[in-house]
Formats: C-alpha cells, structure tokens, sequence
C-alpha cells in the first residue's frame, strides 16, 4: 500500500523542482554551528550522511526507527496515544527527547516541544501540553505549513517581547529553515536555507540544499532515504520527515 498523500503525476499541481543533482554535497552545509542550535542539544551533523527511516508498518504514519546507513538506531518515534497526529521523539536509549503536536483542525500549524529542558533562560513549561505529557514540556520550534502546502518555514521560539521576536512576542522572525516537497510521482521532499537578501556574502554557503529525501517502496519496504549535509541538526530533519507525511 502507498502512504496516505500519494498522489498520481497528473494530479499533482504544485511542488517544487528537485535540486538534488546540483547540490555539491561534498561542500553543501546547513547553518547549525554548536549543540546549543539543535533540537536535541546533539552537535550538528559533522559531514553529509544518509540516515534512513524505517517505517513500522503500512498503515502508521509516526512510528519509525531511524538509523545512519550501517543500521545502528540513532533515533526512534512513537504515536501518542489517543492522539490521531501527535507523535513522540526518542533517542537512541530511548529517553523522551521531543513532542510533536498540532492543535488545529488544518495541521498548518506544528509545535515542537523539548522533554524538561527550557529552550531559553527563564522559559516556562508550557501547561497545556505539561499537563498532557505528564511531565515538562517547553516549546521550541513551530513549523508553519504555507497556503499552497507545498512548502513549510520552521521558526525557533525566543525570549519574549524583543526586536527579533514578532507580534505573538515569542517565534522568532527570520525561518531558520524551508521544507519543500518536489513535483514528482515518488514522495520526494528538500530543505534549504531561506536567502535573507538577493546577494550571498563572501564565503557564504551557495549549495542550494541542506536536506533531501525520498520514500523507497516495495512489498514489505516502506522506507525514508535520507541525505544530511554537514551542519544540520539531524533531529529537526527526522521530525520534518515524518510530519510532512502526515500534513497532506
């Protein structure tokens, strides 16, 4: 069986082009400096890597075993029970690591939640979903599904009331991230760096992507193939992968 979005080429009206080909993956970066930027705290990804994600049946959409390309468990996810979208992030001793819950009818809009452990001094635990959980949870990123669905901006939550949060006072301005799923008969999604102006400094990164993805699947085989360049954070990807599953 395909997963739940596949959708057939002649029906398919939006999307973006693959830059997998002329992405030099070699020299190809995503912006994450120290473990203090990730998701998890975990350092960024030291060179480009494939991690695959394997599907624990046809039918459920959040559970996965993550693992780099020599089968060795690096993360796994978990459906939350009673919840039909939300689903759970653990490591690989199987410590609760993150959250990931949407709370309106559309599931335009996915909050990130970090297990007791305050994305910025002086955050407090969010009551809604601590009370939940059962145990602390802080947000810490929300990915925000555009219009067209295609594509998805991932913000990072801050201190409130500064000159770089926006009006709700805690999501910080710039994306820090885009999630672009590809025109193509096969599920095929990319994440790149949103440009903040027309003109790249000197130095700068210019390899166009920081993630791309594909579903692989036979009988019996329902997987992710994952390529990560050097300086991404690997949990936020994992996530990005499986939520963008769900939204269609």
């Amino acid at each position: 069986a395909q997963h739940h979005h596949r959708l057939k080429a002649a029906e398919r009206m939006g999307g973006g082009s693959s830059k997998f080909a002329v992405t030099n993956w070699d020299l190809a970066e995503g912006g994450i400096k120290s473990e203090k930027e990730t998701i998890d705290a975990s350092k960024p990804v030291s060179e480009h890597s494939i991690i695959i994600l394997n599907k624990h049946t046809t039918l459920n959409q959040r559970e996965y075993d993550i693992c780099d390309y020599q089968g060795d468990i690096l993360y796994s996810t978990k459906a939350v029970e009673g919840k039909v979208k939300w689903f759970d992030l653990f490591g690989k001793e199987g410590q609760h690591i993150c959250r990931i819950q949407t709370t309106d009818i559309t599931h335009k809009h996915w909050d990130i939640y970090r297990y007791k452990t305050p994305s910025f001094e002086g955050q407090q635990s969010d009551i809604e979903a601590t009370n939940n959980a059962g145990a602390e949870l802080y947000k810490k990123a929300r990915v925000e599904i555009l219009w067209d669905r295609y594509h998805g901006d991932i913000f990072l939550y801050g201190p409130p009331n500064t000159e770089d949060t926006d009006a709700t006072g805690v999501l910080l301005k710039d994306a820090i991230l885009r999630v672009e799923e590809i025109k193509s008969i096969t599920g095929q999604y990319q994440t790149f760096i949103p440009k903040k102006g027309f003109l790249k400094e000197p130095g700068e990164n210019t390899q166009p992507l920081a993630s791309y993805w594909v579903w692989e699947e036979a009988q019996n085989i329902h997987k992710i193939k994952m390529h990560v360049a050097k300086d991404t954070d690997m949990a936020l990807h994992v996530i990005l992968a499986i939520l963008s599953n769900m939204v269609r």
